[in-house]
């Protein structure tokens, strides 16, 4: 992506580079008094960084200047004293470059170096999460207008925490009749603190099997969303529960080091890897987004059908200027610097590149997120909520003759009085207290709908009647 520089900037900062690469002997005299100076490729403008980028020609480089002190930590300040005090970064990949900032007070200076976490800063609207700290200020965007989310960096640069930053957000603001949550975690340390709450769409998923499962009952409930969506007419989530009496949840899948569990499936060719694809194809406009993050991006992993869907990207410091287009589609990452954790390059929505500083959360505001929703949903366990006469109906229509499934659009039809909303919510008060099961599925991956438990009949006064019959 190039943007219109003037010239003469350009120049300027090119003869600083030679002036600083000159005074420092880097340059060979010839015979007949000509000389053979460091030699560039050309040059890169960067409009995210606002920074440009010389390409060394290392294959004719005079032998006074081995590599070693063209990018030594001296000849990088020289370069920056001449050029006024502007940013300048020396990277070895594919050749060295110079990476130096257009003006002296660039955005790099302009960025808060740590930015913790403040969630007064959120503005209105649903399933709104941080994406960072702006030389403008905070920047949110809903989960609803980013599309699927493509997060890579290497280790220890902010993008686990960067994760977390988001799922507190979300907590903070809804609760698990609005927001489900399944989580992909193969390192199986950094989310397993959310082990337990009502929120979670299944188990947290540390292997293969266990995210092989929860992929196939993620599909489940596409194909159940698809039907439900096509008998209200509604494409996407907003409009469905603008016209349905069934309310349904964002349901926000996280996979981290998507690259790695993939790989462990059996790679591009694993029953895993296609049911990521057909998440990734299919499930946005039904209410479910993707957030993909990986540290290591291979390019058969995270391949053109992944990067497409994924709307926003957003890229901590790349190891590679090739990790950094696999995740952006451009060079740049790898630019970042190297002291500021957290610091990264988004591309929200489908718009252009934007630096920003990602935001700080604590391990003790996580856990005490955890902590009150698991304990609600233990109170809510202890102190079963007693039945009125419409929900002991429903309760009653469901093991009477539904073979103790509890399947809202079928007691819809079947209880006079009861609207899709008002079986919903009940249907979520009664899962939380443990007397509904959470969803069932066949063993084709159908799905059944929640089971009535013996606890739910006993306070309806009904009698349970084995394990009864699969509804049609």
């Amino acid at each position: 992506m190039e943007t219109q520089v003037d010239p003469r900037l350009l120049q300027l900062i090119y003869g600083g580079i030679n002036n600083a690469l000159n005074s420092r002997g880097l340059f060979r005299e010839l015979r007949g008094g000509e000389v053979q100076e460091v030699q560039f490729l050309g040059y890169r403008v960067h409009p995210h960084l606002e920074a440009v980028s010389f390409v060394v020609d290392t294959q004719r480089l005079p032998k006074t200047a081995p590599l070693s002190k063209l990018e030594s930590s001296e000849v990088i300040h020289l370069i920056s004293t001449n050029l006024n005090g502007r940013r300048v970064i020396a990277t070895n990949s594919r050749g060295l470059a110079y990476t130096v900032g257009l003006y002296p007070s660039g955005p790099q200076a302009r960025l808060p170096r740590r930015v913790d976490l403040d969630l007064e800063s959120r503005p209105d609207g649903q399933y709104m999460v941080p994406i960072g700290e702006g030389r403008g200020g905070p920047v949110w965007r809903s989960l609803l207008e980013t599309g699927h989310v493509l997060v890579g960096g290497t280790t220890g640069y902010g993008k686990s925490t960067w994760l977390s930053a988001m799922l507190v957000a979300l907590l903070s603001a809804h609760g698990p009749d609005e927001l489900k949550l399944a989580i992909i975690d193969p390192k199986t340390v950094e989310f397993a603190g959310y082990r337990g709450l009502p929120h979670l769409f299944g188990d947290v998923a540390t292997d293969v099997e266990p995210a092989l499962a929860l992929t196939d009952a993620l599909l489940a409930e596409v194909k159940r969303r698809e039907e439900l969506f096509r008998q209200v007419g509604a494409r996407k989530l907003a409009e469905y529960n603008r016209r349905a009496d069934e309310l349904l949840p964002l349901v926000v899948v996280l996979v981290d080091e998507v690259t790695e569990i993939a790989m462990l499936a059996g790679g591009p060719r694993s029953r895993f890897y296609t049911n990521l694809i057909r998440l990734v194809s299919k499930a946005r406009a039904l209410g479910l987004v993707m957030v993909l993050a990986t540290t290591n991006p291979k390019a058969e992993v995270i391949n053109t059908l992944i990067r497409d869907n994924c709307l926003t990207r957003i890229a901590f410091r790349a190891m590679t200027a090739d990790h950094s287009r696999i995740i952006l589609d451009e060079g740049g990452a790898e630019s970042l610097p190297a002291k500021i954790r957290g610091r990264l390059v988004a591309r929200i929505a489908g718009g252009g590149p934007v630096v920003l500083q990602g935001y700080r959360v604590d391990d003790e505001v996580i856990a005490g997120m955890v902590s009150r929703w698991m304990a609600g949903s233990v109170q809510a366990a202890e102190q079963p909520p007693a039945l009125g006469d419409v929900e002991r109906e429903l309760v009653r229509v469901a093991v009477e003759e539904l073979g103790g499934y509890f399947v809202i659009n079928r007691l819809a039809e079947m209880v006079g009085g009861a609207t899709h909303h008002l079986i919903n919510k009940t249907a979520g008060r009664l899962e939380m207290s443990g007397l509904l099961t959470p969803p069932q599925y066949d063993s084709d991956g159908r799905p059944l709908g929640r089971r009535v438990t013996p606890g739910l009949a006993a306070m309806a006064g009904v009698e349970m009647q084995g394990e009864g019959e699969t509804h049609k």
